[in-house]
C-alpha cells in the first residue's frame, strides 16, 4: 500500500491518531507492507529533520513517520521510507548551480512544481546521501527505502546539459555529439551510479532497497526495452540490475488506464493487460530482484478503479505471479466501494 499523508490533512487528526487508525485498516486489508511518502519535494518532510535546507510539514514536525512506524510493526506490517526523484525545492532555489539544464543553458523545468537537480554534480551527489543517512540514521526501526520514478527527462534530449555533465562527457568521450548515443548512455549513467550509491547506503544499515519505476507500453501493448526508456528518461533499468548494489525489490508500475488514456485504445489496454504486463516485466528483471507490480486507482482520462474494476485488476496481476501487489494509495481505497473485500477476493480467491 502507498501512503501519502498529504490527502488526510483538514481532517482534525493528530499524527498519532491517523496512524492508529489507517494501521487497523491496512492489517484488516491484509496489508504487510506500507509505502510511507517520506519528503514531499514543496512542502517537506513527514518526519523529524534538521537536515540543512530540508523543511518539515505540520505531520513532520509531529512525527508522522515514527507513530506509522510504531504502530506498523505491531501489526505486522513493514514500513518503507518512498523518496520520489532528486527533487527539493528548497535547494533547488538555493542553489542555481545545481539544477539540470537545457541545452541553450536554461533551468530545465518540465511541470511548475519541478525542482530536478543534476544527479552527476558531485555537491548534489553529497547531499543526497547525507540527506537519505538522515533519514536512516534517525529511524533504525525502518524496513527500507524506496526510490520512486528516479530520472532524468520526462521523455526526450531535453537535459541534462549543466556544466558538471557537459565538461565529463566530453572528456570521457571526446568528439561524440550531444544528443547522441554515447551522450544517452552516459546521461543514465550517472542516475545508475546515484540509486547504487543509495542501495549500498540502505545495506549498510541492513535495510532493504527498492527502485519503483514507470513500465512504459507502446502502443502495440508491448512493453518497451530497457535501452528505449533509457535513451529517452535516463532511467536504465538493465544498468540498475546489473550496478554492483542492485535493489533487493524493483517496483513495475503497470497502470492500463494510463496508457489506454495517453493512446486513446480501451480495447488493447483493460484489466486483463495487467497480467502479461506483470510476466513481462518479471522476464526483464530475470530474477535479480523480487518484482512488485504496481498498480494506481487513479483517474488518467479513463476514470478511476471501481471495486469490480479494482478486483479485475489485480486477479490479472496475480496471475502473472509476482512477488507482490502494491496499490496507490490509501487515501483513494478508501473511497471505492468494497475495496478490501475486493482485494481479499482477488489475492487469496473467491474461497475464502
Amino acid at each position: 500500500m502507498r501512503f501519502d499523508a498529504g490527502y488526510y490533512y483538514g481532517r482534525g487528526l493528530s499524527a498519532g491518531q491517523l496512524a492508529e487508525r489507517l494501521t487497523e485498516s491496512w492489517a484488516e486489508q491484509g496489508v504487510n507492507l506500507v509505502y510511507f511518502y517520506a519528503y514531499n519535494k514543496v512542502y517537506g518532510a513527514r518526519y523529524h529533520t534538521t537536515y540543512p535546507g530540508s523543511i518539515m510539514e505540520d505531520y513532520g514536525r509531529q512525527d508522522l513517520l515514527g507513530q506509522v512506524i510504531r504502530q506498523a510493526h505491531h501489526r505486522s506490517i513493514k514500513v518503507i521510507a518512498w523518496l520520489n526523484g532528486v527533487e527539493h525545492k528548497q535547494m533547488w532555489e538555493a542553489h542555481p548551480d545545481w539544477r539540470q539544464k537545457t541545452k541553450d543553458g536554461a533551468d530545465y523545468k518540465p511541470g511548475g512544481d519541478s525542482y530536478l537537480l543534476c544527479v552527476r554534480n558531485p555537491e548534489v551527489m553529497q547531499w543526497w546521501l547525507g540527506l537519505v543517512d538522515d533519514l536512516l540514521t534517525r529511524y533504525p526501526d525502518l524496513d527500507g527505502i524506496d526510490m520512486a520514478e528516479f530520472q532524468i527527462d520526462r521523455w526526450g534530449d531535453h537535459t541534462c546539459y549543466c556544466e558538471h555533465c557537459t565538461d565529463q562527457f566530453h572528456e570521457t568521450h571526446p568528439g561524440q555529439p550531444a544528443p547522441g548515443k554515447k551522450w544517452r548512455e552516459f546521461r543514465a549513467d550517472g542516475l545508475t551510479r546515484l540509486l547504487a550509491a543509495t542501495g549500498r547506503l540502505a545495506h549498510s544499515y541492513e535495510m532493504e532497497s527498492h527502485v519503483t519505476t514507470v513500465f512504459t507500453a507502446g502502443r502495440d501493448g508491448n512493453l518497451m526495452s530497457s535501452g528505449q526508456v533509457r535513451d529517452a528518461t535516463g532511467f536504465d533499468l538493465e544498468g540498475v540490475l546489473t550496478a554492483p548494489s542492485r535493489p533487493d525489490v524493483i517496483q513495475a508500475e503497470l497502470i492500463w488506464q494510463q496508457w489506454a488514456a495517453l493512446y486513446e485504445d480501451q480495447n488493447t489496454f483493460t484489466a486483463d493487460w495487467t497480467g502479461g504486463a506483470v510476466s513481462d516485466a518479471k522476464r526483464m528483471v530475470e530474477g535479480r530482484a523480487r518484482l512488485i507490480a504496481h498498480i494506481e486507482v487513479t483517474d488518467f482520462g479513463c476514470g478511476s478503479l471501481d471495486g469490480p474494476s479494482l478486483g479485475r485488476t489485480i486477479a490479472a496481476a496475480v496471475q502473472g505471479r509476482p512477488y507482490g501487489i502494491d496499490i496507490y494509495d490509501s487515501y483513494q481505497l478508501e473511497r471505492t466501494k468494497d475495496a478490501p473485500g475486493r482485494l481479499r477476493v482477488a489475492w487469496l480467491g473467491p474461497g475464502i
